[in-house]
């Protein structure tokens, strides 16, 4: 018969209701916290997959919103485009200068933007402006969305997994303790002191 047990086989063995006397208490706690800490490793995985998927339609919705009420306009670059941040070893050179365009109320408005570094004074670019006539952000793609839901998802996940594990680590290091402490009493018990 062989000496080496399948992982199956031994983990059939550290049940908590096997019957085997040479199983300690510690054990058999162990074990049942064991099964919780999978139970809950299951449980936790239709928790994220709903926290994920509720951060995506708030995500979603936030991005419809925030998309529709943005407006594409020409402006008027009117400075020459001066370097914000230089070229890097890993992001090119940044470079903004000011521009003009016509408002709905038919008001001028400048503005900063960042712009490419080859553009000249009194060339027209396409901007961004919100619901108030200011230069704003260009609209996030609905894509976005999706990553994220799927990232608070996998992050929930992945919190609940590392919280499990650490609280099995840590009642595995104090059962441990506490065996050590049994063995070395129960050794002391079997040994005479010297010179008896």
């Amino acid at each position: 018969m062989s000496h080496n047990c399948s992982l199956p086989w031994r983990v059939w063995r550290m049940r908590p209701w096997n019957t085997n006397p040479l199983m300690r208490a510690s054990d058999r706690w162990e074990s049942v916290l064991r099964v919780l800490a999978v139970v809950l490793l299951l449980l936790a995985v239709p928790v994220a997959a709903a926290v994920g998927t509720e951060t995506y339609t708030r995500s979603a919705d936030h991005i419809s919103v925030a998309n529709a009420s943005k407006t594409t306009v020409h402006a008027t670059v009117l400075t020459v485009p001066k370097e914000i941040q230089p070229a890097g070893p890993v992001q090119p050179a940044r470079f903004e200068s000011q521009v003009q365009w016509q408002r709905d109320d038919g008001n001028l408005a400048t503005g900063t933007i960042e712009i490419r570094h080859d553009t000249k004074a009194g060339d027209t670019v396409q901007i961004w402006v919100g619901p108030d006539g200011l230069v704003t952000d260009p609209p996030r793609q609905p894509e976005m969305a999706m990553w994220d839901g799927v990232g608070t998802g996998v992050a929930l996940l992945m919190g609940a997994g590392f919280g499990v594990l650490a609280l099995l680590w840590c009642v595995a290091q104090l059962l441990e303790r506490l065996h050590a402490v049994r063995w070395e009493a129960e050794l002391r018990g079997l040994g005479r002191p010297i010179g008896t």
